[in-house]
């Protein structure tokens, strides 16, 4: 029990360490059109965001990941990927998500200025280790042993972006709503994974799944909903997207013309 409970925290150092370490090629500039005055990307239309800059990283409204913008390259998990997992893989996805989700908030405590958006990332940081506490016990009830999946790595290139924006925001005004920005591109993401591994999970793995999917779309109603408090995410429809007059080309493209003041 000892060794199997350093491999479920070594799997989760691992995730926690891709997203704090800086990468060749990962973007930490601001774009030079459709950018908010935060120095963040601007919002789309009502079909999703881009994650870094205009031509990067596109996030859709179901929390899949594009490379070059919804018509460009999936990323993340894919079907193919998903048929070919085991519990083990699938485990191991669950605490590396608890891992990143808790690197990302603990940077945003230590830089939100709202005191409902410090609230909100301390709260990811205590209730995202409990779970993943609760995983483990799971895992061991289950005689399940965490591996990831060689396919699994897009999570932590995305929470490393994010991170890395976030510290180098120069912590003006709407640095709150930009923080709440990432913490609903995250549980959204989160949930939309979470609904692709669900019939590849069995047993204990489906157990687990089961009770995850609650949780995260909780912590997404939240995050939108603090967000659209601190100035982000207005006019955005159902899908907590859409944040006004910006516009993007969702091909990879930049509206030189759009602008957008809410990250």
């Amino acid at each position: 029990m000892h060794a199997r409970t350093e491999l479920w925290f070594a799997i989760g150092a691992a995730a926690l360490a891709a997203a704090c370490a800086s990468r060749p090629g990962v973007a930490t500039t601001s774009p030079v059109t459709t950018t908010t005055s935060s120095g963040d990307v601007a919002l789309n239309d009502n079909t999703g965001m881009w994650l870094d800059s205009a031509g990067g990283t596109w996030m859709d409204n179901s929390g899949g990941m594009w490379r070059g913008g919804r018509r460009g390259m999936a990323m993340g998990l894919q079907a193919a990927d998903i048929r070919t997992m085991s519990n083990g893989n699938i485990v191991a996805h669950l605490a590396a998500g608890d891992s990143l989700e808790i690197a990302l908030s603990q940077l945003a405590a230590s830089r939100a200025q709202n005191q409902a958006v410090r609230d909100f990332a301390q709260r990811m940081v205590t209730e995202h280790s409990a779970h993943m506490q609760m995983g483990m016990q799971l895992a061991m009830q289950g005689g399940i042993t965490p591996q990831p999946s060689p396919a699994d790595t897009a999570d932590a290139m995305m929470v490393t972006r994010v991170m890395n924006r976030l510290s180098n925001s120069s912590g003006n005004g709407n640095s709150d709503a930009q923080i709440m920005r990432a913490e609903v591109m995250m549980h959204q993401h989160m949930l939309h994974e979470l609904n692709m591994v669900r019939p590849q999970a069995s047993g204990t793995a489906r157990q687990l799944v089961d009770q995850t999917i609650p949780v995260v779309q909780q912590h997404l109603t939240d995050a939108r909903s603090i967000w659209r408090q601190v100035g982000g995410g207005m006019n955005n429809g159902d899908n907590g997207y859409n944040n006004g007059s910006g516009t993007s080309n969702p091909n990879g493209t930049s509206n030189p013309n759009g602008t957008s003041t809410n990250p």
